[in-house]
């Protein structure tokens, strides 16, 4: 069932550019979500471990694939006057080329599926099957040439199959090549539209990207030298020594990965792309490799100083990414950054190390996967139908569009309110921290990061939401919208996921008193009648002569001034670099 997760959207691609007929293309990709998401849900309820060691012919493939990828670096950074990617490229080669002559033969297996993979084949190959399929029609209104368009979601295709292997890879080495490839696929799908912006934004992707891999293979040199293996299963069974420094490089590629601040303006980049892509990079792809990463490697932080300075640089990231999420009115930049802030509170719960920590990291990537696919999805849908992008001009959009604004505003209260999973794992892990602080005092700016993160997601969701549902005058409202179904068929799976998530979640947890907490939701129905009250207020300025002018919460913003932002990336970027001597010294 592993083997087929892997080659089955490989194949799927190849007959996706193979055939012209867009049907076909709804038929492939409807069949491939239908049997990944089978395989997937089976492989996960099944809690069954596999070992598999690949044949040796298969390794020298990847050896010779991945020094071509590096060389393929090399020549972009040079064909586009990098200087940056033709650094990182050179010396990722040298890296590698010592990693690999250094490196023990024998050992574990190289690929190991256990419940953490299972886990990840869940979002990987449900949310982003529903994704492809999504792409398919979103790509009918894009100016591109056919087969440039079947390129597209075959990219797509070919993205999952690397993730499908990336989550299930023990060795170091071939988890390096697969997550190369993710920055490959990232810079070829956010430079599709080949325009100078696209192009830019791509490059900035893959050098940022490139440091990750860099601090990978440091780390891998670090498992060599110092305990002879590049398998993170005997890794992790290591102490003493210098494998908190190994550690340390690994959880640097997280941080990378994950767009934690000051590399954030990668996945910010992104968001010039086509929507799909923007939805696979923060939903179902990419930036869960951070937290997947940490993941693994929480059992060797625990109660070190290299845990604690994570778990904080995590959830300060939360706080920092939500805040300047504020300043933002393009819609995509919006949810871009408030997925940078959710990516910080999983990585920060996942350095921990408790099992329960670990345990709702991943229960707030589950939720945050479907949550965050439906949002970009219903972004794409403005994209297309209303060629809007920007929330100043949304104002007042349920009346024209209410079916894609009712699909937003559900988005956004299954990320804030309970009792869908993101609320209720804030909840537990506010809980779980706070029974942490007599032992681990450092964990209370974990705490109240928490709390002032999450007060500042709210305050965000309900500045976009108030312009969606304001009673703007000038906007006159449509007889009935019309969604295609290429577009309703996805945004309905989805809405459907989660609401079956958040009811099984509660139920989970066997605790009748927890249904209470469906009576915020009343809220939500009360809200457009608070937007519109809130509009018979009127401000007058001071230079104004008196004349009124209208509040309106979508027009607020929160810009930090350039110092500040200054003082908020320095501070970050020295923090990147204190992980690395911290690792060093523990």
């Amino acid at each position: 069932m592993v083997l087929t997760l892997i080659v089955l959207p490989m194949i799927t691609a190849a007959l996706v550019l193979a055939f012209s007929s867009v049907r076909m293309l709804y038929l492939l990709c409807t069949a491939l979500l239908a049997i990944g998401s089978f395989l997937s849900v089976s492989i996960f309820t099944s809690a069954e471990h596999l070992s598999f060691y690949l044949p040796y012919t298969l390794n020298t493939m990847i050896v010779i694939a991945d020094i071509v990828l590096l060389l393929y670096f090399l020549y972009q950074g040079s064909k586009y006057k990098s200087p940056k990617i033709m650094i990182l490229a050179a010396v990722q080669l040298l890296l590698y080329g010592w990693a690999e002559s250094a490196a023990p033969s024998g050992g574990s297996a190289e690929v190991i599926v256990d419940d953490l993979s299972g886990f990840m084949f869940l979002i990987i190959n449900i949310v982003g099957g529903i994704i492809v399929l999504y792409s398919v029609r979103y790509m009918e209104d894009e100016p591109a040439t056919p087969f440039k368009k079947r390129l597209f979601v075959g990219s797509l295709l070919l993205f999952l199959s690397v993730m499908n292997t990336l989550v299930c890879a023990n060795s170091l080495l071939l988890f390096f090549f697969l997550f190369e490839l993710t920055t490959l696929a990232s810079y070829q799908l956010i430079a599709f539209r080949d325009d100078e912006v696209s192009r830019t934004n791509a490059l900035k992707a893959l050098w940022m990207n490139q440091i990750g891999g860099v601090v990978i293979l440091a780390g891998i040199l670090v498992g060599v030298s110092g305990f002879g293996t590049v398998m993170l299963d005997t890794l992790i069974q290591q102490s003493g020594g210098v494998l908190l420094l190994g550690v340390a490089f690994l959880s640097m590629a997280a941080l990378v990965k994950g767009a934690s601040i000051p590399f954030d303006s990668w996945l910010l980049g992104a968001m010039v792309a086509p929507t799909p892509v923007s939805a696979m990079l923060h939903s179902a792809t990419m930036v869960k490799i951070a937290p997947y990463l940490m993941l693994k490697l929480a059992p060797l932080l625990g109660m070190t100083l290299l845990g604690g300075l994570l778990s904080v640089t995590g959830a300060l990231v939360f706080v920092a990414a939500s805040y300047l999420a504020l300043s933002r009115s393009l819609l995509k930049e919006i949810l871009g950054y408030s997925t940078v802030a959710l990516l910080g509170l999983m990585m920060s719960l996942a350095a921990i190390g408790t099992q329960e920590s670990m345990t709702l990291a991943m229960v707030l990537m589950g939720f945050h996967a479907l949550s965050k696919a439906l949002l970009f999805l219903a972004a794409g849908v403005l994209e297309k139908q209303y060629h809007m992008k920007n929330i100043e001009e949304m104002k007042g959009l349920v009346r024209r569009a209410p079916k894609t604004v009712a699909f937003i505003v559900f988005g956004f209260v299954s990320l804030t309110l309970p009792p869908f999973g993101l609320f209720m794992g804030k909840l537990f892990a506010i809980t779980s921290v706070a029974s942490l602080l007599r032992e681990r005092p450092l964990l209370l700016i974990v705490l109240l990061s928490m709390i002032i993160g999450s007060t500042l997601l709210v305050l965000l969701y309900f500045k976009v939401s108030s312009a969606l549902l304001s009673n703007t005058s000038d906007v006159v409202g449509a007889e009935e919208e019309r969604i295609p179904p290429g577009f309703s068929i996805p945004l309905i799976f989805l809405t459907l996921l989660i609401l079956g998530s958040g009811a099984g979640f509660i139920i989970i947890q066997r605790d009748v008193l927890l249904a209470l907490f469906i009576l915020p939701l009343l809220f939500v129905f009360a809200l457009p009648s608070m937007v519109r009250s809130m509009e018979r207020y009127d401000r007058t300025g001071p230079y104004q002569c008196g004349e009124k002018e209208p509040f309106d919460a979508a027009l607020v913003y929160y810009e930090p001034s350039p110092p500040v932002k200054q003082v908020i990336y320095g501070s970050f970027t020295l923090v990147f670099v204190a992980v690395a001597v911290v690792g060093a010294f523990s």
